[in-house]
């Protein structure tokens, strides 16, 4: 339960801290936005190492379906996890 939680937080965190980060740099705030666009990466990377981890551990998912949400969440950073999260997570 808790590591559920943690992937949630980090989800929606690396979502929230991007998209403040991203506006912020197109109004040429580069200070502030430099700061909330490396905390949006790092948030995104803890949500993509967690969300690999709860893929491989899952029971309901074939190896061939572990496989292949692997490769979309790391191949396709940003659209692969959003999928993963409204979609994906339901499977596993």
């Amino acid at each position: 339960m808790k590591n559920k939680k943690f992937i949630h937080s980090s989800f929606i965190g690396s979502l929230l801290f991007s998209i403040i980060g991203s506006i912020l740099k197109l109004n040429y705030h580069s200070s502030f936005a430099n700061s909330f666009l490396f905390i949006g990466v790092i948030l995104t990377l803890i949500f993509l190492i967690l969300g690999v981890i709860e893929i491989n551990k899952s029971t309901r998912l074939s190896k061939h379906q572990k496989t292949l949400w692997t490769i979309g969440l790391i191949a396709f950073f940003n659209i692969g996890s959003i999928i993963y999260y409204f979609i994906g997570r339901k499977r596993v």
